[in-house]
């Protein structure tokens, strides 16, 4: 059946129409007691799903444990151990389920596998003689059943406390999703809070109640006589030009903290909704973009996140929507307009915050004389970028940055002893974030120092925070992969790591099984370390929070002498061997 022109374009416009209308939707569905709970408690959080954190989403949900380790992990459905991870940071001891449905689940931060889990890693620690493996498994090998205890929950890598860390995730590509989606028995009868919320101008020209600056809409004030605090609620703020917002909320459940990330955020503008935040899932790809949706160098100075209604160019990540100019705001007459932020967490509990904005914009006949600026190296995020000068060059692939910027190139004296060369510095003129993906830095290593090139270490430099960075070496030259805009210069490691008993001595009768051995690297990060009882290697697992080792030696002594051996290497090949005569 031919349809005629006038119908197509009539089928066209309804679709543009619904692409752009706020309340349009792709509805997914999710297996609803398909999985069961992880753990046999009443799940309490202690962070949420896609909370914001340091550089990422949080992928998952941590619940509480009662605050020690040992409650026992159950697997949440059928299907088998894909993948097992042990490291002494991140998420520490870590299982990867995969289920015949399509989903993978994931348990972070465990204090011990079990069963045929445990023995099956201990293999692979043994086989490849090292504490830290990362392995893929075949589907035959450790097959689970729903409700089969995997592991006890602890505290393991970067955590914080004991907590389990679950997420739930699609198996093919490893986007990872809500629990709550899945009707994990959650419960929550708490509104979220809303701290406050920020109004910032939006480029030259833009004001607040006639400042060129962002301004709270709750102030803290000081009496100047009593010294007392009092807050004042600005309700009604004038505005000129483009303006956005930013708002600091968060949640809270029964037995949970205080501070977790919230489920979703509405912004209407005169009851039209221009900003949506709703992060029901997200890919590893796009998890550092939170940094262009908060007000970084608050969230950096204040540990606050403020979730800002702007969205930059480069952000590719679905979490929030702008539903008109990008999320930015601005006014055609001078009337009073309503802006109110609705947040929701996941149970439908809401708060709401509303604030008077009224246009104040001016037409001026005055022209402000453009001055030079040291800006002046362009960036389009949508393209490759590169910059060299003498004894350094810097290049970024397409969408590492956010938006199109202009950059600075400086260069400066070191301020430290430990640095050997000048420290190379790029600033940018409007947005002051992280790379979104790692970018490449060369810098050329002095004749004076090439004698020394074995030992040399790039570091980059923020105030007194000194960090060795990954790199590799090509003739003269340090190629280095940074995720950061610090500043860049080399310094040099010529001293081997510290390696030091904690609950034994030389020549001494051991009461304990369990040895404990503190180990530390003054720069360049150790690389590699072993441990050798009676001449056998033997497991020692890196805790990296409190930089040791534990040695588990049941089974592995004889009664009397035993020697123990053990080698650490940093990432410059610095070592150093201690060994000990033990008396069991």
């Amino acid at each position: 059946m031919k349809i005629t022109q006038q119908i197509a374009q009539s089928i066209a416009l309804a679709i543009l129409i619904a692409l752009h209308n706020p309340t349009f939707s792709q509805t997914k569905s999710y297996p609803q007691n398909y999985f069961r709970s992880p753990i046999n408690i009443p799940l309490a959080t202690s962070g949420t799903f896609a909370e914001i954190r340091n550089n990422h989403f949080h992928s998952g949900m941590d619940f509480r444990i009662g605050g020690v380790v040992g409650e026992p992990v159950y697997a949440v459905a059928n299907g088998y151990v894909s993948r097992i991870k042990v490291s002494a940071y991140g998420g520490g001891k870590t299982l990867y389920i995969t289920h015949p449905n399509g989903y993978k689940s994931v348990y972070m931060h465990l204090n011990n596998f079990v069963g045929s889990i445990a023995e099956y890693t201990k293999q692979c620690h043994y086989k490849q003689r090292a504490f830290e493996i990362d392995i893929d498994i075949a589907d035959s090998i450790l097959p689970v059943k729903k409700g089969m205890l995997i592991a006890n929950a602890g505290n393991t890598g970067g955590s914080g406390g004991p907590h389990l860390h679950f997420e739930l995730r699609y198996a093919d590509n490893d986007k990872t999703l809500n629990p709550l989606l899945f009707g994990m028995p959650f419960a929550d009868n708490i509104a979220p809070v809303i701290h406050n919320v920020r109004v910032y101008p939006a480029g030259e020209g833009s004001t607040i109640n006639g400042q060129a600056s962002p301004m709270m809409i709750k102030e803290t004030r000081t009496n100047k006589k009593t010294k007392k605090k009092y807050t004042v609620v600005n309700d009604t703020i004038y505005v000129s030009g483009r303006i956005y917002t930013g708002i600091y909320t968060t949640d809270a459940a029964p037995k949970s903290t205080q501070k977790n990330g919230v489920y979703d955020i509405k912004l209407y503008v005169d009851n039209e909704l221009i900003f949506h935040y709703s992060p029901t899932e997200f890919m590893f790809e796009e998890t550092r973009a939170v940094n262009s949706m908060i007000d970084y160098d608050w969230y950096k100075k204040h540990r606050q996140a403020y979730i800002l209604s702007r969205k930059l160019r480069g952000n590719k990540s679905q979490t929030c929507r702008v539903y008109k100019n990008n999320g930015y705001i601005s006014f055609a007459d001078n009337g009073c307009h309503k802006v109110e932020y609705k947040v929701t967490d996941f149970d439908g509990n809401s708060a709401k915050l509303s604030f008077v904005v009224k246009n104040n914009s001016t037409p001026t006949s005055t022209t402000t004389p453009i001055k030079p600026s040291k800006y002046n190296i362009p960036i389009a995020y949508y393209l490759k970028n590169r910059y060299k000068t003498d004894g350094y060059a810097v290049y970024f692939d397409e969408n590492t940055f956010y938006e199109n910027d202009m950059m600075c190139y400086q260069k400066h004296p070191a301020k430290y002893r430990s640095i050997l060369t000048d420290v190379h510095t790029l600033t940018f003129k409007n947005y002051s974030l992280p790379p979104h993906i790692t970018y490449t830095a060369k810098l050329t290593i002095p004749d004076s120092l090439l004698a020394l090139k074995q030992k040399l270490v790039p570091v980059t430099v923020d105030g007194k925070k000194i960090v060795a960075q990954p790199f590799t070496i090509n003739a003269d030259t340090m190629v280095v992969k940074l995720r950061t805009f610090d500043g860049l210069a080399l310094s040099i490691d010529t001293i081997a790591p510290k390696v030091a008993a904690s609950n034994f001595k030389e020549g001494k009768t051991i009461a304990t099984k369990t040895l404990k051995v503190k180990i530390s690297d003054n720069l360049s990060g150790i690389t590699r370390y072993d441990c050798y009882l009676n001449g056998e290697w033997i497991l020692a697992e890196h805790d990296g929070k409190t930089a040791s080792l534990t040695i588990n030696t049941t089974n592995a002594t004889t009664k009397g002498k035993n020697t123990l051996k053990v080698i650490v290497t940093d990432r410059i090949g610095n070592t150093t061997i201690k060994e000990w005569t033990l008396l069991f």
